[in-house]
């Protein structure tokens, strides 16, 4: 039951970010057409339409794939006041319509209209990635944490560890998914599924709960942000610059870049996922029993199935829990 439910959360998913890169590739594809001709009231008009009707195209289409995946019944606009992704499409569609306008008027945005453009695009996604669309929806599905011990306990971790108190979210999943995380954007938040709070005990919790603060205290999702966020700025500009001024050796390079590219998403970044996971955890036991948070990791492990095989976790952003509690045990904490 479990993994049919994990397998359909995955394909809704895959579904979605489908739908919302078909949006984005028409947007691109639009706005290079439409800068090829000579500007005229026109363009703006096409451009303007086009991008209307892509968003109302988007919002329907993703409408229509999360009530397939729901079993309650939603209408459109409780749709669309709970998801802002349409939100940052039309702020990337008044961009382009915003380029279309003025490169026409400016000679060197007009000679260099596409870089703008692609780095105002990259720049696009990473603020979006700092300002999580995702929160706003999982606090209405979630339930602020109320445990006078928990919180009380949270605020004494929050001090200790020099950040500052939040709030705690139950997000509501039933009999699945043991899982906790935390979401570094403008604020801090951190979530944990109803599944996992019935399935450890106090003390469990608390230490689930300080691994958590952890990744606060120590900026890992920022850091990680601003790692993605340098990449990309240097291997697309890079790769990108040979193709539009047909510079020799960047276009001979370019596969490379891509592949390298590739690496850093698939190998590299899960690797530092992996650290970091492992940071959390000696930082945690800091302030917390070792014995709390090694039965915790056990216990999501053997419900979560996180393998052991180091081979098929590579592209994995959580280590083996043995390897985990490996290193807690070597730990002085």
């Amino acid at each position: 039951m479990y993994q049919q439910q994990r397998n359909k959360n995955e394909d809704f998913l895959r579904k979605s970010n489908a739908i919302s890169t078909v949006s984005l590739f028409i947007l691109f594809l639009v706005y290079i057409i439409l800068s090829e001709f000579k500007f005229s009231v026109y363009t703006v008009i096409i451009m303007v339409v086009i991008t209307a009707i892509n968003i109302i195209l988007f919002t329907y289409f993703k409408y229509k794939i999360h009530i397939g995946y729901k079993e309650e019944n939603i209408n459109i606009m409780d749709y669309v006041s709970s998801d802002l992704s349409w939100r940052y499409l039309i702020y990337l569609s008044l961009f382009f319509v915003g380029m279309v306008l003025v490169e026409n008027f400016v000679l060197i945005i007009r000679e260099y209209s596409y870089m703008i453009v692609l780095n105002a695009f990259i720049f696009f996604i990473w603020a979006l990635s700092l300002n999580n669309p995702m929160v706003t929806l999982l606090i209405k599905k979630s339930v602020q944490l109320k445990d006078i011990f928990i919180v009380h306990e949270v605020s004494e971790l929050s001090l200790e560890m020099g950040i500052e108190t939040l709030s705690i979210y139950i997000l509501n999943t039933g009999n699945r998914i043991a899982n906790a995380f935390e979401i570094n954007s403008r604020e801090a938040y951190v979530f944990i599924t109803s599944y996992l709070m019935n399935i450890l005990d106090y003390n469990e919790i608390i230490a689930v709960l300080a691994h958590e603060l952890s990744h606060i205290k120590l900026k890992h999702n920022r850091k990680t942000a601003l790692i993605n966020f340098g990449v990309y700025i240097i291997v697309i500009n890079v790769a990108a610059l040979g193709f539009v001024f047909n510079i020799g050796i960047l276009l001979a390079l370019s596969p490379f870049f891509f592949i390298s590219l590739i690496v850093f998403l698939f190998l590299i970044i899960p690797a530092i996922k992996r650290r970091n996971e492992v940071a959390a955890d000696l930082n945690a036991v800091r302030y917390v029993k070792k014995e709390y948070l090694e039965s915790a990791l056990i216990k999501i492990s053997n419900i979560e199935n996180i393998p052991e095989n180091v081979m098929k976790s590579l592209s994995l952003d959580h280590p083996a829990t043995s390897k985990r509690i490996e290193i807690i045990e070597k730990s002085k904490s």
